[in-house]
């Protein structure tokens, strides 16, 4: 596909990552047609908190982390571009994340996240004592050691996504709802569309971005990239005051909204295709929220929810040129779906084109996982940067 632009592409996935590559595709002329087995962004997409918070958690090199810094850094035109193109303000919350140590032993690790994030030239800012308090009154008091990341942010990714489908149809991207694509079809080696129960639909190249069920899609000679859902749990609180701000702590966050709403997640659970909520996780998530913040024990419950995460076989995602001449993969995203979208849809792009994507795809190549037996009900030993990704979520 390297030199020979595209000018038609079929994109299999109605979630954030299709909707942006459709829309990124859409603006630069190429003719988008896009398929959704379901609702538009009714999945993932609009379950998650919509952190942008590459810096969560990081205290080493990860292939993916200039990725992710990136595309934070591409969110306050992307987002804005997306309110004038739609009418529809994803509200960008730019006041920073604030990671709070709770317990005993986090401050060391803070300082090992400090370190390293100052050594590459990203501000990240050590707190103690009366500065953590000031930046936020609400975290309860035994609460005496923080890192203040300012560049990071938040997005409402419900808002987003809508957004997004409004834009990328005024942009002229086709939308398809209620269409499961069933395999692709491959003619002399070549990718040259898919079959969707009876209709055959042909492009110029088809963009696997199905999150979660991408790995249903295959073809002749073509194994899917192995994909396992990720179930994730979220509890809503308010209207409430605080926090002002995103809160990370350990294994939990608090994300306010615009609205007053307070979403307390998340939960981490290889429970297949089930998106249930349940009584004990909600309960555990609730509990965490008050134990942060204490004003919020007098918060109403709002609502509780579960999307499926997309995890790859090591849990990085697959982004770049499939096995065959025609296919492409952006899917896989696990917890960083909503931060990458809008650099995922410039590399994408910039593939269709036949242009050099810009940055080292290398440890995101779909053919990584050729030669490996990997399957839904397998977990395998993820790398430390996967490790560390856990911590971080969306």
């Amino acid at each position: 596909m390297s030199g020979r632009p595209i000018d038609d592409v079929l994109v299999v996935g109605g979630g954030i990552i299709g909707l942006a590559i459709a829309r990124e595709a859409a603006r630069a002329g190429v003719r988008v047609r896009l398929l959704e087995k379901g609702t538009i962004g009714r999945e993932a997409s609009s379950a998650a908190a919509g952190l942008l918070g590459p810096q969560l958690g990081a205290d080493r090199p990860d292939p993916l982390l200039p990725l992710c810094l990136a595309s934070r850094d591409l969110y306050a035109v992307f987002a804005r571009q997306v309110a004038d193109e739609s009418g529809i303000d994803p509200a960008l919350l730019d006041r920073g994340t604030l990671v709070v140590a709770a317990r005993a032993g986090e401050a060391e690790a803070l300082d090992r996240q400090c370190a390293f994030q100052r050594s590459i030239g990203l501000s990240a800012e050590r707190v103690r004592g009366g500065e953590l308090r000031r930046l936020e009154p609400s975290l309860r008091e035994d609460c005496v050691e923080g890192l203040y990341l300012p560049r990071d942010r938040s997005v409402d990714n419900v808002l987003l996504v809508q957004g997004l489908e409004r834009a990328a149809e005024l942009s002229g991207a086709r939308l398809e709802r209620g269409v499961r694509v069933d395999r692709l079809l491959v003619e002399n080696g070549r990718v040259v569309g898919v079959q969707a129960g009876s209709q055959r639909v042909s492009a110029g190249a088809v963009v696997i971005a199905a999150g979660a069920w991408s790995g249903e899609i295959a073809g002749d000679g073509l194994p899917p990239v192995p994909s396992v859902p990720v179930r994730g749990q979220i509890a809503c609180l308010g209207p409430a005051a605080v926090p002002g701000r995103p809160l990370y702590s350990g294994d939990f966050y608090l994300v306010p909204r615009r609205d007053g709403r307070v979403l307390a997640g998340s939960t981490m659970e290889r429970a297949g295709f089930d998106r249930r909520v349940t009584a004990p996780a909600i309960a555990a998530l609730t509990a965490a929220a008050v134990a942060l913040v204490p004003a919020l024990r007098d918060a109403p419950f709002h609502s509780a929810w579960a999307g499926l995460r997309p995890a790859t076989g090591d849990d990085l995602p697959a982004i770049g040129r499939g096995a065959a001449p025609g296919l492409l993969y952006a899917c896989g995203h696990l917890r960083q779906g909503i931060l990458l979208a809008p650099l995922t849809a410039l590399v994408i792009l910039r593939l269709l084109r036949g242009e050099d994507p810009g940055f080292d795809l290398t440890a995101f190549d779909p053919g990584r996982f050729q030669n490996r037996v990997t399957g839904a009900g397998l977990s395998p030993a993820p790398s430390v940067g996967a490790r560390a990704r856990r911590e971080n979520p969306s």
